[in-house]
Order: C-alpha cells, then sequence, then structure tokens
C-alpha cells in the first residue's frame, strides 16, 4: 500500500513539475488568415462585403483587441454571367461609441449589382498581397404567395389562427417568415412603424415574452390569432396616446435563403432543446482560400388587412378605407 502511494505521489511531483516549467501555448502557431463575408440580397441592386482577417491578443479575451483588423485596398469583383460585372467600392462607416476600435468601419459596396433569379453569381477579392478569396452561390426563386389559401382578413369569422401559403419551383427551401403590424404614427409628421409579430409568446414571472420562427422548409406559415391578439394589446399598452396610431396591415416578409445560408444555418444553429448546452462552436465556410460566408436570399412580401371593427377594439384606427 506504501509503495503504490509513493508511485502515485512520484508520479503527480513529476506532473507538476512539468506544469511549471512547461509554459502552455493555447493558441498554437498563429497563422494569419483572412474573412470574406458577404450576404447578398437579390431584390435589390446595393450589395455589400466586409473583408477582415485573424488576430491575437495578449491575453485570453478577444475583445480585449484595439487594431482593426479589416483588410484595406483589395479589389473586390462579383459577377452575374458573362456581361454583368462590377468592381466594388471602398467606403468608411462612423463606429458607435464605446466601440474597441476608433476607426470608421471599412466596407466595399456596390449600388449597381443585382441579379437574376435562379442564376449563378461569383464573388472575387484580391488582397492587397496577393491572396485570393472567392465564392460562388445560386440567386433562389422568388415565391408566388396563393391568394385563396391565404387569409385574407384578421380576423377571419369562425378561424382562431392567421396563415400564409405560397408556391415555390426550388427544391428543398429554406424561409424565414417575420410578421408584422403595420401602422402610422402622427408626430407632428406621418411615419410608418412596424410591430413585430412574434410566431407565439410565453408568459414568464408575468410578462409576456416572445418566441420568434426558426427557419423552415414547409410552404406556409401560421400563428394563432391570440397571438395577433395579445401583439395587438401589447402595442396599444405602449403607446401613451392612441389618437396618433393609424392602424394600416399584417403583413409578412417572407426570406428566401439560398443553399450556403441554408447550410450555415444548419451548421451554427444551436438545438433547440432548452436542456441541451452546446460547448463547442462549429465552424462554417464556403469561401476558396480563407473563411467565411457568401450567400444569397431573395425578399418576398404580402399583406392581410385587418377589420376596422377588430382595430377599434384596441383603441385604435384603421389606415386605410377599404
Amino acid at each position: 500500500m506504501k509503495k503504490r502511494f509513493f508511485i502515485l505521489l512520484s508520479v503527480v511531483s513529476l506532473i507538476l513539475v512539468y506544469s511549471c516549467e512547461d509554459s502552455l501555448n493555447p493558441y498554437g502557431e498563429f497563422q494569419e488568415k483572412y474573412v470574406l463575408n458577404c450576404v447578398m440580397r437579390a431584390d435589390t441592386n446595393f450589395q455589400v462585403t466586409y473583408l477582415t482577417k485573424n488576430y491575437v491578443t495578449p491575453d485570453f479575451n478577444p475583445y480585449s483587441n484595439t487594431n482593426d483588423p479589416t483588410i484595406k485596398n483589395a479589389v473586390i469583383r462579383m459577377w452575374n454571367g458573362n456581361d454583368d460585372v462590377v468592381i466594388l467600392k471602398d467606403s468608411t462607416l462612423v463606429r458607435p461609441a464605446g466601440d474597441n476600435y476608433k476607426t470608421p468601419y471599412s466596407v466595399y459596396y456596390t449600388s449597381n449589382f443585382q441579379p437574376k433569379p435562379n442564376t449563378k453569381v461569383e464573388i472575387e477579392a484580391l488582397l492587397p498581397n496577393g491572396k485570393r478569396l472567392s465564392s460562388s452561390a445560386t440567386v433562389p426563386s422568388s415565391v408566388s404567395f396563393s391568394g385563396i389559401k391565404t387569409d385574407t382578413l384578421i380576423p377571419t369569422p369562425g378561424q382562431n389562427f392567421v396563415r400564409f401559403v405560397w408556391n415555390t419551383n426550388r427544391k428543398n427551401p429554406v424561409f424565414v417568415a417575420r410578421l408584422g403590424i403595420y401602422y402610422y404614427k402622427n408626430n407632428n409628421k406621418q411615419t410608418r412603424y412596424i410591430y413585430t409579430i412574434p410566431s407565439s409568446y410565453v408568459n414568464i414571472d408575468g410578462k409576456m415574452e416572445p418566441v420568434f420562427s426558426k427557419p423552415f422548409s414547409t410552404l406556409s406559415y401560421s400563428v394563432d390569432l391570440q397571438t395577433v391578439n395579445t401583439a395587438m394589446q401589447l402595442l396599444s399598452e405602449e403607446v401613451e396616446d392612441k389618437s396618433k396610431i393609424q392602424i394600416l396591415v399584417c403583413g409578412i416578409e417572407l426570406l428566401s435563403l439560398d443553399d450556403n445560408l441554408s447550410m450555415y444555418y444548419n451548421a451554427t444553429a444551436r438545438s433547440g432543446d432548452i436542456f441541451s448546452v452546446k460547448l463547442d462552436e462549429t465552424d462554417y465556410s464556403n469561401i476558396q482560400g480563407g473563411f467565411g460566408v457568401f450567400g444569397i436570399y431573395v425578399r418576398n412580401f404580402y399583406v392581410i388587412r385587418f377589420s376596422k371593427d377588430y382595430i377599434r377594439s384596441y383603441g385604435f384606427e384603421p389606415a386605410l378605407s377599404f
């Protein structure tokens, strides 16, 4: 027994001595890598790209870095087929107060590039040191909302939910839905606002907390009428003077994600199980020669009108006459 204890003590002593003498480097050998991020919106001609690189901090806190890792003076091109080619311009944006980096944001942009549906788009960044980053993506097709299957009025008599239905010729589509109450607020001038309607609400300690929808692949989206009622009630409680509010419509903003953005979400999304904890961060990249994400989405929009009696039941006035 004494012999075993002596052997164990000797092993522990050797480990402690080795640990004290040898400094462990948690970073390993640093290798400079470059990152290109661009999420393109195919229903507009304004596109923005961000180009940066990795860095090492003297401590374990990545936010202690004060040197802006943005890469300037690069040449970034986008093209859609053989004829539609554009070179992005570089620009700067003012940073918010309290940001670690004191220099302005550096971005690359174009206001003259809108790719065609179902076509391939390519991007290439040539860095000042000769490094090249590139990627490609396919523009998702727009959807067509069904005027027959989609509801036309809130509330629909005899129905306790609100439903939107659409069609697409794309295989394995992925969507993101954002539902909202669109209204005017008259403060000397008429300004339009949006009050978001989540997929549901959860009562936590007497407070209604929103639960938002994750990306999905079905060709429809619906919420309970009670969820819409709760959103209208919360909006009415937040407004001091309801006479200044005019309700317009209930609108859905439907984003169609391309395959790259869909895979990025699937690779990085955390478990929907509230009892699960993700201990490691999943890396996803579709950039050749570096890291980052290049993806495309298309924005689609559709509205449903509220009944005038429904709007007035919450103390508001309808903005539309029909």
